[in-house]
């Protein structure tokens, strides 16, 4: 994973699924209630005790709306919506398994009512049974085929199951209708994203906005989008929208911060992901890239702070031990960086930058023979990397294994033949060998590859001066 690039995407958590009253403000839902209850002891009609339910819950007092469904069913057992009403006020009281028994009673007494199939289908969601949801919303629809709600929920439904396509014909029928056309528009958005058509996605974002301007996760994801297209000034400035509405929103900090690292902006993105810690100090994924735009910075030691930081939230992040274990390599700790080396490849053992960075570290210990055999794990991973075939035969070097050295740089010349290092080293160890012809023409190849090399000497006097040369080529 690379955490630079990473994106937080929020569905539409913050919209209401049952449809409440609107347009009426909580003082005229007071007093309403005040009213229905002078009639309540005059009447006992079950009309009356659903209309107090109704407005118990809309002022969101759930504990008296339960009291008075109680009392509903108490008076009227066999009437089929006191067992709904009692239903949705346990879902919101979140006793879901409750609930779900309440609308099974209610659909025995009345097998075709669509609106208790859709409440049993809202708390299923609720228990992310997706679906037995949908099971309930088709058994909706089949009594009530032009019911907007219902179509609305199954579409939400259908993207909980990632079921993208069938999720957007819903949403392009309740488009249409004036109460659900903003979220519909929203949901279009987040299901074209989803399905990799950014360009669509973003029209229905921006329909969205143009209705609903303060919806702070429209102009989140508006900004997840348009960093994805890889226009990154205008995903900072959908996440700056999206944080004037919420500023203590820490995902919309976070991904302005990775934009800003796209751009190579690197101080900039240091201020978000520390507005992300202040808003969160759980934030892992912002402690992890401040280490990563540290490192850019050549902080190291502020890096090892971060990294140290988002270890400690989540111990299973490979990436926080190996960005920890790069910054304790530049700092010259070789022990503690090959520790955190060695964390990360118990996490990820095939990642063959860990083992090239482990193989540095043992090689900086003097610990060669480990070296070598990190680095010809390197090799297996990346068999035409001449840098580590390069890297492998200055290991075999230190151990005077001077065929398997001449392999190594083989390989690194087979890789990259424009390269001079490898000639020279294969120089030394003809020298070494007694071999000086082959060495010299080893000598000439670097030249050759790189002029700027060349010095006169007399091959049969000026011994000193080739070797002041190649034990000096570091």
């Amino acid at each position: 994973m690379d955490f630079f690039d990473d994106d937080i995407e929020y569905d539409n958590e913050d919209e209401i699924h049952r449809k409440e009253n609107s347009g009426t403000n909580s003082d005229e839902k007071k007093k309403k209630l005040s009213e229905l209850l002078k009639m309540l002891i005059i009447s006992r009609d079950p009309e009356l005790l659903e209309e107090i339910i109704d407005s118990y819950y809309d002022c969101g007092d759930y504990d008296n709306a339960l009291i008075y469904a109680n009392l509903l069913l108490e008076k009227y057992p066999y009437h089929n919506e006191g067992y709904l009403k009692k239903g949705v006020v346990l879902d919101a009281l979140k006793e879901y398994e409750l609930a779900l028994k309440f609308f099974n009673k209610g659909l025995l007494l009345n097998s075709s009512d669509p609106e208790i199939y859709l409440n049993k289908a809202l708390t299923l969601g609720n228990l992310k049974r997706f679906d037995d949801s949908l099971v309930c919303l088709n058994k909706a629809l089949n009594l009530d085929s032009s019911n907007t709600e219902i179509i609305f929920n199954k579409g939400l439904v259908l993207e909980k199951l990632e079921r993208f396509e069938e999720a957007i014909e819903c949403f392009n029928i309740t488009v249409k209708d004036k109460f659900y056309e903003k979220d519909s528009y929203y949901e279009l958005g987040y299901c074209f994203d989803f399905l990799d058509m950014l360009g669509i996605s973003l029209v229905y974002y921006d329909r969205h906005l143009e209705i609903s301007p303060d919806n702070y996760t429209a102009w989140y994801n508006r900004g997840i989008v348009l960093n994805r297209l890889g226009r990154y000034l205008k995903a900072i400035e959908s996440y700056q929208y999206c944080l004037s509405i919420k500023e203590n929103f820490y995902p919309a900090w976070y991904n302005c911060g990775n934009a800003y690292t796209s751009l190579g902006r690197l101080l900039r993105a240091y201020k978000c992901f520390k507005e992300a810690i202040k808003y969160n100090k759980k934030d892992n994924f912002s402690l992890h890239n401040l280490g990563n735009v540290c490192i850019e910075l050549s902080r190291f030691t502020e890096a090892i702070e971060y990294f140290s930081g988002a270890l400690e939230i989540d111990g299973s992040n490979y990436e926080s031990f190996y960005g920890r274990g790069t910054c304790y390599y530049n700092n010259g700790m070789f022990k503690e960086a090959l520790k955190d080396f060695d964390s990360a490849l118990k996490l990820f053992e095939s990642h063959s930058e860990l083992w090239y960075s482990k193989a540095d570290a043992e090689f900086s210990l003097g610990k060669f023979d480990e070296a070598i055999d990190s680095y010809k794990k390197v090799t297996e991973f990346e068999p035409a990397n001449y840098l580590v075939w390069y890297d492998y035969g200055i290991a075999l070097l230190e151990k005077k294994k001077y065929g398997e050295a001449l392999r190594a740089f083989s390989e690194s010349v087979k890789n990259n033949p424009e390269w001079a290092e490898p000639y020279y080293e294969k120089a030394k160890i003809y020298f070494i060998k007694g071999e000086i012809e082959e060495g010299l023409i080893m000598l000439e190849q670097g030249f050759r590859l790189n002029p700027s090399d060349r010095f006169q000497f007399d091959f049969n006097k000026d011994w000193e001066k080739v070797i002041d040369f190649l034990m000096n080529r570091e």
